[in-house]
Formats: C-alpha cells, structure tokens, sequence
C-alpha cells in the first residue's frame, strides 16, 4: 500500500464519529517554528540561531527570555521549568512528540535536553486548546530537533559541521561534529554528536562548587524521505547521558570540599521516534502521525555504607554494614498521536487520537546488610511489577471565522488508567474554546476557556518498590482556565518594520493539585490551587535592529483542609529585556537581561493542632548578559562567538530554586558568577 492511500486511510477513520463507543483522542501538538501573530497564540519559539548566538549549553539559557517561564538551579542535572509558577508536571512536554513526563528523582531536573541538537523550542501556555495534547494544565513546551535540511544549502549534496566551546565560570569544554547529505532527491541524512563536561563552578561571595561535576555524550541519528511535494517521512534516534561522580541531590547546596571519592550517578534518555506528515491539497486531508519510543533511566553505582535506623526518639543509629548494588531506574513510554484536518465547506475541523503507555521499573542485583552482631540480611532492589499508566483519548476542534471574528471550540476527551502496581481509572470530558477578534487592521482581542483534567502522575522512580499498593482515595486534578487579552500593532504610528505590544491576563482553579515527589500513595499532600496572573510584553524590528521587553506576575493559593498557605512559586515581579543589532553583514551584538522584585509571602502550616504563619522572603536582582557572533568573511563557513553571562558577578539566586523557593538562601547556591564563553564551528 502507498503512503498516500495510507494517510487517506488514516484521515477517513478520523474523520468518522464514535468508535466503539470511545471518543477520538487527542493528540500531542505539532510544534510551530515559525513566527505567529499575538492575536492568534499564547506560543513563544526561540530559534536554533539564537541559542547558537548565545552559547546557550541548558534549558535554563534556552528558555530564559521567554514571559511566564522560569528555569530553577544552576547545574544542568537539577534544572526544573516553571510555567506560570507551575512545575514542568503540569505541562505537556515533548522532543519531536514524544513525550518527557516522568519524575526520575525530587532532587534533580526531568528534562534531558542537548540545546546543540535543537531546531526550536516552543512554549504555549494556558489550557485552553486541545491542540496542546493531554496533561497540558498550564501549557505546553516542545522541542525539535535538526533534521539535514536546516543545514545544506539549496544546492547541496553533502556538508559536515565541527564546533568547540568553552567557559571559565564553569570549567566547561565542549566538542560537536554533525555530517549531512542527500543520498537521493527524496533521501537525507543527519548525523550528530556532542560531547561536553563541566568542572568546578565559580559563585559569586563564596568558594567554587567542586561536588556537581557532569560529563554530557549526546548523538542524533535522522533520516528524512520526500515522497512527493506534499508527504514527508522522519526516522530519528537520539542518546542523551549525562552522569559523574558527583552529588546526587544536583538542586541541594554543594560542596566547596570533597574529602572522599564521590559516587556515580547519571541520567540517560534514548528517544526512538517517527514522524509523518501529509500536506495534500486535498481539503480533506493534513495528515500528522507521530509514533515514538521514549526511555528516561538514573543509574548509581554500587555503594558501601552504614547501615541506619531510626530509634524511637526519630534519631539515626548505626546497626551495621549496608552493601548497595548498582541500579538502573527507568520510566518508559510508547506513544502514538494521529491528527488530520479537513476543510469542509470553509471550516476547518481538526481530529485525532492520542494514546500511550508507561511502565517504571528499578534493574537491580541483590544486597547485602551486615549487622552488628554479623547477621546477614539479603534486600531485594529490582522492582519489575512497578507502576504504569495508560491513555487513550480524543479531540475535535472547529474553526469558524464570521467577518473580523474566529471561534475555536474544542472537546477532548481522556480516559486514563493507572496499572501495574495500582488499580485507578479516570475519565472526563473537558471542553475548550478560543475567540479570536480583530476589532481593526491593528487592534486584536482575544479569550480563552479551558477545562483542565489530568490524571495522578507516575511516582517519583526513585521511591518505587515491590510492595506498593494502589489508593482507592486518589483522585485526577480538574479544573478550569480562563484568560483574556489584548495585541496591537503600533509599528505605523512609530514608522518601525515591526512593532508589537501584548498583555494577557489569566486564572487556574486546580482541584485535587498534586506533586508526584515521594508519593507512591498518589493522595499525599493533596491541595486545591488557585492562581491568577498577567503576561506583557513589546517587541520592536527595524531594519538591523530587534528588541523585546517581557513581564509577568502572578499570585496563588493552595486550599488544604484546615488552612489555605499562599504558594511559594508566585509573588515574584519578572522583568525580562533584550536586543540583537545586525552590525554588520558578519557581526551581530547582543545584551538581554532579568529583574526579579523581591517577593514576600506567608507560609501556613499546622502544629500541634494550631495554624502557624511563617513570613517567606526573597531577595529582588537583576543580572544581565551580553555576547557577540561574528562569520569571518576571508573563510566561509567558520564562525566566532563570544558571550559574557552574569556580565556583573551578580550574587543571586532564582526564587525558585531550591532553599529561596521557600525563603532559605543559606540553603541554597548562588547562580554562576561572571563567566566568559567562547565557541569556534566550521561549516562546510
């Protein structure tokens, strides 16, 4: 059978009603790169060039300039995303549609990301469309990887890139070389590796940070069939390692000694995916289909140690000799998104189904505990009957356009089961609507509503084991978003190319708010979370100059049974600014720069059956960065970059890192000093 009479196929199951009685399900969003106009999107895109220009080595850099998005932590492998002060969790993320949920451990990040593969990465925020795919409470990141033909030239057959980088702040060192050609006029290839490492880490007002070591090996593998002008066929494989022997808990304050050998921990990704798209010009017919393969894992090497209980007054005493063997915690999906668009009589209508499964599991040999009085005790690490999850689930979504106003209703529904080690299933029906209102050739309004629904995540790999047992209290988060805002383009009034300003304001009731840390029960530390905030910002373009300024705040509470607390990832004013200026045909400058306000909250609790109230502060800062890129003119292909970050040696911390999240600084590093970056690539 051809590919076309396949997506013909495909597209006419979609396009039928209700398949034995399930509702079509939903699929993980196609990702935009290009430019969108405000009016029309809540989506921010940072381009494989900028990331580039800015040396940009984390997701801290990749996602920094962005309103509404904040990166926690220093280190690399403690990184966590905020969305609108929501963690990653409540966000639908994804490299190349699969999927990247997941908690491997409460003190490290979850994102495996190797900025030098990117092509873009793209945040949506809000729950407001069905196009963002399940879980997406708060929004949606997604990455995209390069593929062969954002490197050749029009007319090229074959080309190869190497590249090195380098900073003083952290000791990082950096090496990539990627190959590219066409085999065929339909057949490319792409082929990348990085290699990287990380030593001790300057801070501001105290000693290096030598515990936090990390050695980064990540390889791409794509291949990319033209079948014809309308239809496309990619086969990815990717490897993302990155391990040391260094501290396990990467968000915890580090050490500036180490007086013994430190042990082995890593964390690695292998995505298998395949991605197929059918542009015809049949209005019946815009086909997408992602299927993939996603594995996260932690490894520890073996560790030899004392043996610890706790007495009855709570204390930890000695009782011996523990031999802890290697282990290997890993969390897989398998997942399949189908999406097609029909266009019939003038409306767009858009279904597909989106369906995926994942296991945890712990491969581990056999222990040994040696007590005091030389009794052994073998324990038994390996968990193969961990927990898993289930989806299946649809969408539709209409697109009416009636003069200067656009109506996009949606309804998705999820069924979503827990299995394995528990026994939990949840259901909803959660509809969901955009508006859309040029009110003049400058002017655009727009609205949004969402229902929210997600069921309990996957614990955190770390804390599973064999005797777990389900909840039957558990409960899905549910909800609602609602948000309004407001573009215009004031670009004729100031005689610019390009000149935009935007605000949006929003709130999320989520009830039943859960975090998946150390919850193997799925109903520990349940909240109700309301949060309500706005986003701002301007962009300007004329001629060789770009320029954005970005704002946010928001406030929240979380609800619990005896007391409401106010959330500790709000409060914060978020002031974000930039611009690049084309100086010449081979140099570009750059500056951009972060100011936080300091935040004041309350922290409510319960001791010994009273409400206590603790007061939580922050410290405001602002830190700014500059770089420079520059394409020697005598050589083609080979470019210079130069960046300062933290070009003034702030001493600062991110308000949601780990320790100032709840107000303890002294609990906490300080962000990488002053640090000096320079990178050297050739293109053939």
């Amino acid at each position: 059978m051809k590919l076309s009479y396949l997506s013909l196929a495909i597209a006419s199951l979609l396009s039928g009603q209700v398949l034995s009685g399930q509702v079509l399900a939903a699929e993980v969003q196609e990702l935009a790169v290009t430019e969108v106009k405000a009016t029309k999107t809540k989506q921010n895109t940072v381009t494989s060039e900028k990331l580039d220009n800015r040396q940009v080595n984390d997701i801290k850099g990749a996602l920094s300039e962005l309103a509404g998005v904040s990166v926690s932590n220093g280190v690399r492998y403690s990184q966590k995303t905020y969305l609108r002060g929501m963690e990653e969790h409540s966000a639908n993320v994804t490299i190349d549609g699969a999927r990247q949920d997941g908690q491997m451990f409460h003190h490290a990040g979850n994102q495996m990301v190797d900025p030098s593969m990117l092509k873009a990465v793209s945040v949506e925020l809000g729950a407001s469309s069905v196009l963002s795919g399940y879980g997406a409470n708060v929004g949606a990141i997604s990455y995209v990887t390069k593929d062969p033909k954002d490197l050749l030239a029009l007319d090229q057959k074959f080309g190869f890139k190497v590249a090195t980088a380098a900073d003083t702040a952290t000791e990082f060192q950096q090496v990539s070389a990627s190959g590219y050609g066409r085999l065929t006029d339909q057949l490319s290839l792409l082929g990348m590796m990085s290699w990287n490492e990380s030593g001790d880490i300057e801070t501001p007002d105290r000693k290096p940070i030598v515990n936090k070591h990390s050695e980064l090996k990540s390889g791409l593998v794509k291949a990319v069939y033209d079948v014809d002008d309308n239809q496309q066929l990619a086969v990815s494989l990717q490897r993302f390692e990155d391990a040391g022997h260094r501290a396990l808990s990467g968000e915890k304050p580090g050490a500036t000694s180490v007086e013994e050998a430190l042990g082995f921990n890593g964390y690695e990704r292998d995505t298998y995916t395949v991605n197929y798209r059918n542009d015809s010009a049949n209005p019946l017919l815009d086909l997408a289909v992602d299927a993939y393969y996603n594995q996260k894992k932690m490894v520890r090497g073996e560790q030899t140690g004392d043996f610890e209980i706790r007495d009855n007054a709570g204390k930890w005493q000695k009782q011996g000799i523990e031999f802890i063997p290697e282990r290997d915690y890993s969390y897989k999906t398998l997942g399949l998104n189908i999406r097609n668009t029909m266009d019939i009589n003038d409306i767009p209508w858009t279904v597909g189904i989106e369906t995926f499964k994942s296991e945890q599991a712990i491969d581990a040999a056999t222990g040994l505990i040696t007590r005091n009085d030389g009794t052994k005790t073998t324990v038994v690490r390996a968990v193969n009957n961990g927990p898993e999850a289930r989806l299946i689930g649809g969408y539709i979504q209409g697109e009416f356009n009636l003069g200067a106003l656009q109506i996009i209703p949606g309804v998705r529904f999820d069924s979503y089961k827990l299995g394995g080690a528990y026994d939990n299933s949840f259901s909803q029906l959660s509809p969901k609507l955009n508006l859309f209102w040029q009110a003049s050739e400058t002017l655009g309004l727009k609205a949004g509503y969402g229902r929210i629904f997600k069921g309990p995540g996957l614990p955190e790999t770390l804390m599973i084991s064999s005797d777990m047992t389900a909840s039957p209290d558990a409960k899905a988060e549910t909800g609602n978003n609602l948000e309004f805002g407001v573009s215009y383009d004031f670009a004729p009034l100031v005689n610019l190319d390009s000149a935009n300003i935007y605000a949006n304001i929003y709130q999320y009731n989520i009830d039943n708010y859960y975090h998946p840390t150390k919850n193997n029960s799925l109903v520990r530390g349940i909240s109700d979370l309301t949060k309500k905030g706005i986003e701002a910002g301007m962009t300007v373009q004329h001629q060789d100059l770009k320029a954005y300024v970005n704002y946010s705040y928001n406030t929240g509470e979380k609800a619990f049974d005896d007391y409401t607390t106010d959330d500790y990832y709000s409060g914060t004013h978020l002031v974000k600014l930039g611009l690049d200026y084309q100086l010449t045909d081979e140099m570009t400058l750059g500056w951009d720069s972060i100011f936080a306000s300091s935040a004041s909250l309350d922290d409510r609790s319960v001791a010994n059956g009273a409400v206590i109230t603790e007061p939580v502060e922050k410290a405001g800062y602002g830190v700014s960065n500059i770089w420079a890129s520059y394409d020697v003119e005598q050589l083609n292909g080979l470019s210079l970059k130069l960046a300062v970050d933290n070009l003034f040696d702030k001493a600062y911390q991110d308000h949601n890192s780990f320790g100032m999240y709840w107000g303890n600084a002294g609990y906490n590093d300080n962000e990488v000093g002053r640090n000096f970056k320079f990178a050297v690539s050739y293109q053939y």
